[in-house]
């Protein structure tokens, strides 16, 4: 679409993303930027992401790579707005190019820096911002909701993203919760393993607390002799590495050794949950979590905190939910999860069908992206 050949037909969306990685965020944009007819292009760095959305027929802009830490250091901070200014740059390049029918920008940083970047671009093609994440903080905060005013539209992945938006008065915002494919993530035929195994879905990181997940086992195993604990993700930031170092010596120690598995990286997520008894979730402000949602369309219960996304995926009928960061409520909870795992597990099945089926989230999608191109 960009190339030696110069520019041809404009696409209907403008897809803008800051990462080259292919995290729950980066899949969901692939689901949903496929489910647009015509025309669609992917503007991010190189990476998996880009690979991903070659092999989905999405048509990639190479952007820049930027480090992906932008609070990281005290150097970081200080970088952050010229980092965020430079992609601002290239969008304006890109959108000049292409004359997209919209430009959609994939989370915060995509946000300011489209923002920033159609500033004097004449005409200005719609923008929105497909809001992930819950603030990291109070200036990042006002900077979003600064920028936010001035999209066309304001896409939020859960009713925990909009609240802690703030103020969404002066917004045009709506919510489309992602689901799965049904088909693709479904029951295993066999049984839950034995001995019983609460699997941690998710990359490897602070916000995450798989610290918090080796505790509970620890706690766990004294009324749960024979519970065991699988680990699947890989770091994502240059601290991820230190962080799984810390996390395999707590493992080590007496109360774990030979009970914890790390397995890294997952592409076939439904085998890696056929392996699991229940899918055990710690982060305290998860804003949505589709590795929730996957669980319940495989079929496993769910033990999570209860706040922000997981609130409005998990119920009672599919799982039990503690309160942030308490261990011993986490393991009286596991405990009641892997005893009744099997009734737990249909209802979750269940619950997948009727309110996270893909095809909807996708139909939703296009509708309000063909509102704002007109």
């Amino acid at each position: 679409m960009v190339g030696s050949a110069g520019v041809s037909t404009p696409p209907q969306a403008l897809f803008v993303s800051y990462t080259s990685l292919l995290g729950g965020a980066e899949r969901i944009l692939l689901d949903h930027a496929t489910a647009l007819p015509g025309l669609v292009a992917l503007a991010c760095p190189e990476g998996p992401l880009a690979e991903r959305a070659r092999t989905a027929g999405i048509e990639v802009v190479p952007l820049k790579r930027r480090r992906v830490e932008l609070r990281a250091t005290v150097g970081d901070r200080l970088a952050m707005p010229l980092r965020i200014w430079s992609q601002g740059r290239e969008v304006h390049r890109i959108a000049t190019a292409l004359r997209p029918g919209c430009i959609v920008a994939w989370g915060m940083r995509p946000l300011l820096s489209c923002a920033a970047g159609l500033r004097g671009l004449r005409p200005r093609p719609p923008l929105v911002f497909q809001h992930n994440d819950l603030m990291p903080g109070p200036l990042i905060g006002r900077a979003v909701r600064a920028a936010a005013r001035r999209a066309d539209l304001t896409i939020a992945l859960s009713q925990a993203i909009v609240d802690d938006l703030g103020p969404t008065h002066e917004l045009a915002i709506e919510i489309v919760r992602p689901g799965v494919d049904l088909t693709h993530f479904r029951p295993a035929e066999r049984p839950s393993p034995t001995p019983p195994t609460a699997l941690l879905l998710g990359a490897i990181v602070d916000w995450k607390r798989p610290d918090l997940a080796l505790e509970i086992i620890a706690l766990a195993t004294l009324e749960l002799s024979d519970l065991r604990l699988t680990l699947a993700g890989a770091p994502v930031a240059e601290a991820g590495g230190e962080l799984l170092a810390e996390l395999k010596r707590r493992a080590s120690q007496p109360d774990l050794a030979g009970r914890v598995d790390f397995i890294g990286q997952v592409e076939d997520i439904p085998a890696a949950l056929a392996t699991c008894t229940c899918l055990l979730h710690c982060a305290d402000r998860e804003p949505y979590g589709m590795a929730l949602v996957e669980a319940l369309a495989c079929g496993r219960p769910i033990v999570a905190p209860a706040a922000a996304g997981p609130l409005e995926i998990v119920d009672t009928s599919c799982g039990v939910l503690y309160p942030p960061g308490d261990a011993r409520a986490a393991v009286t909870a596991l405990v009641d999860v892997v005893n009744r795992a099997f009734g737990l597990g249909r209802s979750a099945r269940t619950r997948a069908e009727t309110e996270f089926d893909r095809d909807q989230a996708r139909g939703r999608f296009r509708s309000l992206i063909e509102g704002v191109t007109g």
